[in-house]
């Protein structure tokens, strides 16, 4: 005889664990990189304009200074031509250094100005980069307050 033949038994359904979507968690970790990345370079293009505009108003202040001493020099001559202490000839030649520092003045003068440009070029750039950490925060901060929201509905399903 053979054995006993055994009834078949059912196999039960146990529900598998579902893997949990780690899809929103990644782009969180994508979005905190793209954020630092953001804020380095913001942080740079602030250093930039920092330093653009430590050149501007040195470049400003050696115009001013250059104006300020011609005008010092012109002065002191022409007082010193009424006092009658120097000559006529003296005077011309106090006159034509005086023109030569107003045109180095001019030159420092065009200098700034061109110096002002690079300096607003830095700004926008840093205003830009400022914006898009604004945004890119903001972002973040969505994406967060959703994954905690789903939070709870993944523990009931």
């Amino acid at each position: 005889m053979q054995g006993k033949l055994r009834g078949k038994r059912e196999v039960a359904d146990v529900p598998e664990q579902r893997k949990k979507d780690k899809s929103l968690d990644s782009l969180i970790n994508v979005r905190k990189q793209r954020i630092d990345r953001f804020e380095r370079e913001r942080n740079e293009a602030r250093e930039a304009w920092r330093q653009l505009r430590v050149l501007l108003r040195a470049v400003k202040q050696r115009w001013r200074a250059a104006l300020q001493e011609a005008m010092d020099y012109w002065r002191d001559a022409r007082a010193g031509f009424l006092r009658m202490a120097i000559t006529s000839g003296q005077f011309r030649k106090a006159k034509a250094v005086y023109e030569r520092m107003q045109k180095q003045a001019a030159q420092l003068h065009l200098e700034s100005r061109e110096a002002v440009g690079p300096c607003k070029e830095a700004r926008n750039e840093f205003f830009e980069a400022r914006r898009r950490v604004m945004d890119a925060n903001r972002q973040y901060e969505k994406i967060c307050i959703l994954r905690n929201e789903m939070k709870p509905a993944e523990g009931e399903s």
